[in-house]
């Protein structure tokens, strides 16, 4: 069906730019498909969760004639606050067809959408880093520092599913400089690098990203529990017509915000330190 008029212009942008942005998160920002995503319990007009801390319980030796101690589980919360709120202000105006103002010049506003995503793998990123139990210095193994990063994670019974590994270019390519990374029985998948994701090594599905918070041979292992996040599903969209200006103002804002839940940060593991 045609668009024919500028009321059905505002609505097919309102739509189309909330749609481009979300898709463009999704796509470009690599630590979102890998910390707990609690977007889905964020309702409109809220700006904060309690996210459950974790707790762990001793294993005891059970001996006969003797009491078993009990043991209190004092539950702990951490506040996840979206305190984070980002815009991407544009304007239109009224020279053009309005079939050519629907479609709104998608590239420009995928363009901003990434720049938000670069964003959030940095502020991931960030968290990751400050909350990890061990810093640690990157080797000339590549291959040996995932193993013990593996290590370190299945000492702490850290759980094996939803591990990830978030790695600067510059590991990458020392790890592709092994030729042991291709061998699949072993260590991953036969074909290593497809759209910034390398497949399974030593329990980690292993995540490019050119976050400058990464040293350029540095990497972050983490289980994905580690870290709490959410965000506004629909993003806010405000529309201002300035008759006198020949155009309409857009701004379109996205709250978001991220907690560590793991006190002793065991589940994360830094191979950023120098």
């Amino acid at each position: 069906m045609a668009i024919t008029v500028s009321t059905d212009v505002a609505a097919v942008i309102e739509t189309r730019v909330s749609m481009i942005v979300t898709e463009t998160l999704i796509q470009e920002a690599v630590t979102m498909r890998s910390v707990k995503d609690y977007s889905s319990e964020v309702g409109p007009g809220m700006d904060q969760l309690d996210i459950p801390l974790f707790n762990e319980l001793a294993v005891q030796t059970v001996t006969e004639g003797t009491d078993l101690t009990p043991q209190t589980i004092n539950p702990a919360e951490a506040s996840l606050v979206l305190d984070r709120q980002r815009a991407i202000p544009f304007s239109i105006t009224d020279r053009g067809s309005i079939q050519a103002k629907a479609r709104l010049v998608d590239e420009a506003v995928k363009n901003g959408a990434r720049s938000l995503a670069a964003e959030i793998d940095d502020y991931h990123i960030t968290i990751a880093i400050a909350n990890a139990a061990n810093n640690l210095p990157t080797t000339a193994s590549p291959l040996a520092d995932l193993a013990n990063a593996k290590q370190l994670l299945d000492s702490a019974n850290v759980p094996k599913f939803g591990r990830f590994i978030w790695a600067s270019p510059g590991f990458v390519q020392a790890l592709l400089g092994d030729n042991n990374v291709i061998r699949a029985n072993e260590y991953g998948a036969t074909a290593p690098i497809q759209q910034g994701m390398f497949g399974n090594i030593y329990g980690f599905t292993l995540l490019e990203s050119s976050s400058s918070v990464l040293v350029n041979d540095g990497f972050v292992a983490m289980q994905m529990d580690a870290i709490a996040f959410a965000r506004q599903i629909q993003p806010k969209f405000e529309r201002e017509r300035r008759v006198l200006g020949l155009k309409d103002d857009y701004v379109l804002s996205h709250l978001y915000g991220a907690v560590a839940t793991d006190a002793s940060g065991v589940r994360i593991v830094d191979y950023t330190a120098p």
